[in-house]
């Protein structure tokens, strides 16, 4: 039979479930203090800078201690849609948690973040790729929710917002049959049809530059000509003749 009980060095709590998760959180929160990871778990602490090694060291153990807390202190229900979360950085459990079943939480930020993601919009000079991350990046807080951002509408989001350059290959990305509508498959799809225009973009740069040096050269072959030809009328002919 699974326990209902999680005990560590600074106390114990009730193994949570959904309908015991604020009691939960406040245990939890008790005992990230006290390992000095609650600040990592609420996003206010960042991994520091790679090159800083002793710090780097210190924060990677106090986010092991906080995401094993997490982890042990759950059920097997929470510990599968952990399992299950794209990013199991502390952080993002601790989010994910937040947004499964704390009720009002969930509602007014999920809310928020659909919000957030019908408004964003491809910024010129962005890349495909960087472009998907940013999507993907809004959709991640829902993600273990009851109502997160499936790819299929990251997908439909993503080719609805592509600039007027995309229109030929979204417009054949949408007639695909269903099961080809992968997002990695789509990202491929983009990328590659994006290096595609920009080799085409430099052929034709790289002709219209050949047209223009041999427009050049024709027009000064002409000048040349046509000097030769004027100095030839005259030759022979007296003064005012």
């Amino acid at each position: 039979m699974e326990s209902t009980k999680f005990t560590c060095k600074h106390g114990s709590t009730e193994i949570l479930n959904n309908p015991n998760y604020h009691s939960w959180k406040r245990s939890l929160k008790a005992f990230l203090i006290a390992e000095d990871a609650f600040g990592i778990v609420t996003g206010v602490e960042t991994p520091p800078n790679a090159g800083i090694t002793a710090q780097l060291g210190n924060f990677c153990r106090h986010s092991g201690r906080a995401y094993s807390l997490i982890y042990a202190s759950s059920d097997e229900t929470t510990r599968s849609l952990i399992n299950n979360l794209p990013n199991e950085e502390p952080n993002h459990v601790w989010t994910a948690l937040r947004l499964a079943f704390d009720t009002s939480a969930s509602m007014l930020a999920s809310l928020t973040t659909v919000h957030h993601f019908q408004k964003t919009t491809m910024k010129l000079g962005t890349s495909v790729t960087a472009y998907i991350s940013v999507l993907k990046d809004i959709r991640q807080p829902l993600a273990g929710s009851q109502e997160p951002i499936s790819d299929k509408v990251l997908i439909g989001h993503l080719l609805s917002t592509l600039p007027d350059m995309f229109a030929t290959i979204a417009g054949i990305i949408e007639n695909k049959p269903a099961a080809e509508l992968t997002l990695d498959a789509v990202t491929t799809t983009l990328i590659d049809d994006k290096a595609s225009m920009a080799l085409r973009n430099d052929k034709v740069g790289s002709k219209l530059n050949i047209a223009g040096t041999t427009t050049q050269a024709l027009a000064a072959t002409i000048r040349h000509r046509s000097k030769r030809r004027g100095h030839g009328s005259y030759r022979g002919r007296k003064p005012y003749e």
